[in-house]
């Protein structure tokens, strides 16, 4: 799956804002049966996220958050949503590898059932809570269709007992915590959490520059005015691009030599900030 700056959240009883949603220039949507939809609507939510799912195109990367574990309407809304169409399962809630476990076997099943290709349907699974960050090794470590890990600010501010935030030291340990444990576990580069204030685009691009600095590749988003930002933040631009070409040709030439490290920019460059300069250039492509 090609890496996405962008995970546009939208509610999945809002067929309007899902025709914006695929219309926009967000890498990814996730239509949402958890947070947005109100626990009476959630039948209705299932009905209608299947039958769009059924009729995207398969350019569009669709994703589904399904409600947690505790809820008791997992199971529920994984038979409805796993058909074709469907690029992934966003897992809220996640504390254990026993979760991630057990709903990737839940996804098996109901691939074969629908005749899907055996692996298709990849997990994400968000880390929002004190108990799974305790636990965010052993999650990104728990195998199955794993594919992902989210880190999401605002239930786990909620479960520490902090008012909701996008800054603050809870907030940086908590991502830190997520982006280790995807190394830990050779996942895909972590998601970020979403940016609160929908009306702060200064705040947003610090937000961003921060996640990227700190290991993350993209982003959810809550509003189509945070994609244009998000999508710029997390696209290598051309200082960057030209930093890593001559790291890259730099060191290519000096271990034609023989040297295992040469000085770029003022800088010593050996094999580590080669690596680093050539995921660079692959995530432009």
């Amino acid at each position: 799956m090609k890496p996405n700056r962008t995970y546009l959240f939208v509610p999945g009883t809002e067929e309007r804002k899902t025709e914006k949603a695929l219309a926009s220039s967000a890498d990814a949507l996730i239509l949402d049966l958890e947070d947005a939809v109100a626990i009476s609507e959630k039948p209705r939510a299932r009905d209608m996220v299947r039958e769009r799912l059924r009729s995207v195109s398969p350019e569009r990367q669709v994703f589904v958050r399904v409600n947690d574990m505790e809820t008791g309407m997992t199971a529920e809304d994984l038979r409805a949503v796993c058909v074709g169409g469907i690029a992934g399962i966003i897992l809220p809630k996640v504390e254990g590898a026993e979760t991630i476990r057990s709903v990737s076997k839940m996804i098996d099943n109901l691939e074969r059932a629908e005749g899907l290709p055996a692996g298709r349907i990849v997990l994400n699974a968000i880390i929002e809570t004190g108990r799974g960050i305790a636990h965010a090794v052993s999650i990104a470590e728990a195998g199955g269709r794993l594919n992902a890990l989210m880190f999401g600010a605002g239930d786990y501010t909620a479960d520490i007992g902090i008012p909701t935030a996008n800054v603050g030291p809870h907030i940086l340990h908590g991502k830190i915590a997520t982006v280790i444990a995807s190394r830990a576990g050779g996942l895909a580069p972590p998601i970020d959490t979403v940016f609160f204030d929908v009306t702060d685009a200064e705040g947003l691009a610090a937000d961003c520059a921060e996640a990227k600095a700190l290991g993350y590749f993209g982003k959810a988003v809550i509003h189509p005015n945070q994609i244009e930002t998000t999508n710029a933040a997390f696209t290598p631009d051309e200082a960057e691009l030209a930093g890593a070409r001559r790291i890259v040709d730099s060191f290519r030439e000096a271990e034609a030599r023989g040297l295992g490290a040469v000085t770029v920019d003022g800088k010593l460059v050996d094999y580590a900030m080669v690596k680093t300069a050539e995921k660079t250039l692959e995530r432009a492509r």
